[in-house]
């Protein structure tokens, strides 16, 4: 059982759900549920026809807002004394999410030539749970309580009391009232719970239930008489609400009262055609997915980082997924970096690991950081993502090309830059590192953040501050990148800053390669302790440095070919770790998986050094990989297995892999934009293309593309060895094709 495949997701808003693939609510199911800001406000839904469960013939929840669930009856005997044979009724279930409410209808067709009377059975029940306890994160605290299901009319309230006196209510309101309600108490103290057996996400860990104890159940049953040839129908709607809140002294915004979010203006991406079937379909589902995961969060909107684990901003996620989504629309980055900016570090706290200028790890909305328990109202638990704050803006830059911007943002991007130099780099060795202050915070601060990421090859883990290979590359990049922007967009006295970056950049260069090389394993190792020890683990971090630029151009070569050899390369990508080392496993979270984000990144690398067959490689494997999920959606990660264990062998789901998932809905447009080679030179009104196309692909056609106030509509076409560009654009702005075998059109 894993969400990928077996799960039904649906989202809009902040509310979403996780079913089974019968549309169910189970406790047996990993994160099933129904969820707004991080509380899981219905628990169990489901449903019996004539106290069976019914025949599932098929599902679908391809629509990121509207599934559909089909089944058909089992036999039976009705009132009347008829013998009902199987599949002579259907059961359709409808369900669709919309403005911070669930829809379902049930529609029952019977195809009997009698009336038949059925009885419809739905089991309703809310546990009230914190996101951190689904995952399987211990309470520190008393809980609340939840209250008994009420019923009246055509409604059914389901209800919850926190211990800061906030009441939760779930509310259920039915077209028609049940004929029969009863319930079934379980137990109303949160504390007498048990979660069911589950794998948590990155920690490749069991959590194992304790009992069979659940909260209270509500159960109403419908009595249906449906014609000969005839149907009925019923339906329900479900909305979470909190009715009171006890204002607490942390950074988490106003969420006093859930109501209906106001509509916010729909993303605009550029529109894209290739004569790639699969690559088209591929991509429609990548922008459909980062549609549905932006999410009006209070305080603004931003790209949720994934579902069901989290939907919530996260510092790292949104901005690696404004880097890629930058060719379809760089106003997705303006709206990111202006949500974090808002969030930005402005004191010293160990509880939240806040420092001055540090950009945000994760927020949260929940009970659980209301009364204290976890840190994140906002926590700052991450090295990298102040580093990428910086490489974001200045990319947006390359595209907008705006002195107003420039002014608007200067000023936390200037924050973040004294923290990498005053706060970043806790032992002085001239290198960005990380090092828990916080009890509840996480040990590991970079991309690879589950426990057991970074060990020694004898298993032992490493002391901090903790350097990590690939956010020294994010460094040097964010200085590099910046130096350039401030020479074309500040003022004379920030041209001196400009100079003191590229010296710093040049000279972390340099101390990076003394450092990290290794020698006889031709690769750098993955992270520098606090008592100096390199870490000579072999990992797919230094493909991310090369995405960076710090490599050395002499380096690469080595660096590359290590990339490719057997125990990195899959055959569907480059594995987290090398199968030679001895913590290798493949169906762990960062120790031998393969992350479509992690390998776009290494193809967007490649192409820098020139290396474009091995990128083209890379690109072909994302794209055979996504089309062997559902939907064509490439899923956070999958089990490193290798293409040639076994000769019917297929891409593994990871079971909790978060699906849909941002910076894996933004890996396919950020690869079509790495193989068009689309630079940006808004300050010069010119976009540069180089492109280098695979085999399989033969035209891009791109529309509204947002660059340097105006939008630009281009084809390219690979015809008898040469690509050829087409461009509509404003006079002023150039598209250049480059390369030896490149023709433009006006």
């Amino acid at each position: 059982m894993g969400l990928v495949r077996d799960a039904r997701i649906l989202k809009d808003g902040e509310l979403f759900v996780v079913s089974d693939e019968r549309g169910d609510l189970r406790r047996t199911f990993p994160g099933a549920g129904v969820y707004a800001r991080d509380t899981r406000f219905l628990s169990e839904l489901w449903l019996l026809l004539n106290g069976e469960e019914p025949e599932l013939f098929d599902s679908s929840a391809e629509r990121t807002t509207v599934a559909v669930f089909e089944f058909g009856n089992t036999v039976f005997r009705d009132e009347a004394g008829h013998d009902v044979l199987a599949h002579t009724i259907a059961l359709r279930r409808c369900r669709s999410v919309r403005r911070g409410t669930l829809e379902e209808e049930l529609v029952l067709e019977n195809y009997n030539p009698f009336l038949v009377t059925v009885e419809l059975a739905l089991v309703f029940a809310a546990d009230f749970s914190d996101i951190f306890e689904v995952r399987g994160f211990p309470r520190e605290r008393p809980r609340g309580h939840i209250l008994l299901p009420h019923y009246e009319g055509h409604q059914l309230r389901l209800a919850y009391r926190a211990p800061d006196d906030v009441v939760l209510e779930t509310e259920v309101l039915f077209s028609r009232p049940p004929d029969v309600f009863t319930t079934e108490p379980g137990t109303t103290h949160l504390a007498d719970l048990a979660l069911p057996r589950m794998l948590l996400p990155g920690h490749d860990q069991l959590i194992r239930a304790r009992g069979t104890v659940h909260p209270p159940r509500a159960f109403t049953l419908f009595r249906l008489t449906l014609p000969a040839h005839g149907n009925e129908r019923l339906s329900f709607r479900v909305a979470p609400r909190q009715l009171l809140e006890r204002r607490v002294s942390v950074r988490v915004p106003d969420v006093s009262r859930l109501t209906e979010p106001a509509e916010p203006a729909a993303i605009v991406f550029a529109r894209v055609r290739t004569d790639h079937e699969f690559l088209d379909r591929i991509l429609q589902r990548s922008l459909d997915d980062l549609r549905a995961l932006l999410t009006p969060f209070p305080g603004g909107r931003l790209v949720a980082a994934g579902i069901p684990w989290f939907v919530a901003p996260f510092g790292r996620d949104s901005l690696i997924v404004s880097l890629q989504m930058m060719l379809f629309s760089p106003e997705l980055a303006l709206e990111t970096l202006r949500f974090l900016a808002r969030y930005q570090g402005q004191k010293v706290d160990p509880w939240t690991e806040e420092e001055p200028g540090k950009i945000l790890h994760e927020l949260r909305f929940g009970e659980m950081v209301r009364l204290g328990e976890t840190p994140h109202a906002p926590y700052y638990g991450t090295a990298d993502a102040t580093p990428l704050f910086i490489v974001t803006f200045c990319e947006l830059m390359d595209w907008i090309g705006s002195p107003t911007l420039f002014e608007d943002l200067f000023p936390a991007v200037e924050a973040a830059l004294r923290w990498i130099d005053e706060y970043g780099d806790h032992d002085r060795d001239g290198f960005v590192d990380y090092g828990k202050t916080s009890s509840r915070g996480l040990v590991h601060q970079n991309w690879k953040d589950s426990h057991n990421s970074l060990l020694f090859l004898d298993g032992t883990e490493p002391v901090p501050p903790i350097a990590p290979v690939e956010v020294q590359g994010y460094v040097y990049q964010a200085k590099r990148a910046l130096a350039a922007v401030l020479q074309r967009y500040g003022k004379t006295t920030l041209h001196m800053l400009a100079a003191r970056l590229r010296a710093e950049a040049e000279r972390l260069r340099e101390r990076f390669e003394q450092r990290f090389w290794m020698e006889e394993q031709h690769f750098y190792g993955q992270a520098i302790d606090g008592r100096g020890r390199l870490v000579p683990t072999i990992s797919s971090n230094p493909g991310h440095c090369l995405w960076s630029g710090i490599v050395s151009p002499q380096r690469a070569d080595r660096i590359v070919a290590r990339l490719f050899t057997p125990d990195l390369y899959s055959g569907w990508g480059i594995r987290t770790l090398a199968k030679s080392m001895p913590h290798y496993n493949p169906m762990s979270y960062h120790n031998g998986s393969i992350w479509p984000h992690d390998n776009a990144l290494t193809i967007a690398g490649l192409r820098r050094y020139g290396f474009d067959r091995e990128a083209v490689q890379l690109a072909s494997d994302l794209l055979e990989v996504a089309t062997t999920f559902p939907y064509y959606r490439l899923p956070e990660l999958f089990c490193g297995f290798g293409r040639d264990e076994a000769e019917c062998m297929v891409p593994i789901s990871y079971p909790v892999s978060c699906s849909p998932q941002a910076w894996a809905a933004g890996t396919v447009p950020f690869v079509l934009r790495i193989l068009l080679g689309a630079e940006a030179r808004a300050a010069e009104r010119r976009l540069i293309l180089r492109p280098a196309f695979p085999d399989w692909l033969n035209e891009v056609h791109l529309e509204g593309i947002s660059f340097a106030g105006t939008r630009i509509d281009l084809s390219v076409r690979k015809q008898n060895g040469r690509y050829v560009l087409e461009a509509e654009c404003d006079p002023e702005i150039s598209v250049v094709l480059v390369g030896s075998a490149a023709e433009t059109r006006r």
